[in-house]
């Protein structure tokens, strides 16, 4: 198959043929434009932790071109700074522009943002978030982008 979209995380827009039990649209997924017989497959999500999923090792391969054409993008899981605009998320309600968020999903591949809170030294994210049934939202989100140490790593404190 030609031009087949990057590797990465999409809400199918449409069932796989032949798997709609096991993917059927309005689902999230993790696109690979390749495997290892270079079929492209997908891989349903499988744990939530922290507000962010792993997915199956195991999935099924895509060789219907119109369930390719029909996934829509979304945002890598992780952390983003409001931009733009502030956001609405009900009549009383907004997310401040430049306001912190951790971006996630459910398994129907809703977006949902987990608006950070500081307590002392500490910013953390709550288990529940916002949540926007259109991903259109993400276009007002800007990655943070910063290293986290592995745990095992020799850390010199000054």
């Amino acid at each position: 198959m030609a031009d087949l979209p990057d590797c990465g995380m999409y809400r199918t827009g449409a069932s796989l043929p032949g798997h709609e039990e096991e993917v059927p649209g309005g689902t999230l997924v993790y696109f690979h434009n390749h495997s290892d017989d270079g079929t492209p497959i997908v891989l349903t999500a499988h744990d939530n932790t922290h507000n962010r999923w792993s997915f199956h090792d195991r999935g099924w391969l895509v060789e219907d071109p119109g369930f390719i054409s029909a996934l829509i993008p979304l945002k890598d899981q992780g952390y983003y700074t409001v931009s733009g605009h502030h956001l609405h998320v009900s009549k009383e309600e907004i997310i401040a522009e430049r306001t912190f968020v951790q971006l996630g999903y459910n398994r129907r591949g809703d977006t949902i943002l987990f608006v950070a809170e500081f307590e002392g030294n500490v910013i953390k994210f709550p288990s529940q978030g916002y949540r926007f049934e259109s991903p259109t939202v993400q276009e007002h989100l800007s990655p943070v982008e910063f290293e986290v140490p592995e745990p095992e790593e020799e850390r010199i404190l000054h």
